[in-house]
């Protein structure tokens, strides 16, 4: 490291690198999520034994999808950037956006991110968590059932893409000058 570079972080200013490390992961958070919404509109509409949705509903679903992949992809742009831990506050977000028909993800949400992590007991313990969560979503509706192989496919693999994106709550801080 240089002695120009060394004064740049010890002034508190973050290397070139990381200036762009937040906006860029945000952006690419909120397409993930955009791609998650749609994920999941498209399996409710496999799902569902009515078929008619209203362009409002959809949108609201897209919309507050695509908020907390910009939410989550923040939160891996300032982890990145060796920023407080204080923003994984922000992932309070989701639960709002889970809060209602989006219930049964909250356990992958929650602690199904673990599953990602690097220590054996920790992925097994996020392991055994979307492991419960499937098991208790097939005791919740195991009614009426359109197509079982839509429903609890589609219901592990939006699942498993959510816990994937919560596990940026459970990663540790990245150094500015690794970025």
């Amino acid at each position: 490291m240089t002695a120009q570079a060394h004064t740049t972080l010890s002034a508190g200013q973050p290397p070139s690198g990381v200036r762009w490390t937040i906006p860029r992961a945000a952006l690419a958070g909120l397409g993930l999520g955009l791609a998650w919404g749609v994920a999941a509109r498209i399996w409710m509409r496999l799902i569902s034994t009515e078929h008619e949705f209203s362009w409002s509903g959809t949108g609201m679903i897209i919309g507050a999808m695509a908020v907390g992949g910009l939410v989550l992809g923040f939160l891996y742009g300032v982890r990145s950037a060796g920023r407080s831990r204080w923003w994984r506050l922000l992932a309070v977000v989701w639960l709002v956006i889970l809060a209602g028909p989006g219930t049964p993800f909250l356990p992958a949400f929650l602690l199904g991110g673990l599953i990602w992590l690097q220590r054996t007991w920790i992925r097994a313990v996020g392991a055994a968590v979307l492991l419960a969560n499937q098991v208790g979503f097939w005791l919740l509706m195991r009614g009426e059932i359109v197509n079982p192989w839509a429903l609890y496919g589609g219901f592990l693999l939006l699942s498993l893409t959510l816990s994937a994106g919560s596990a940026e709550i459970f990663r540790p801080r990245g150094r500015a000058s690794d970025c």
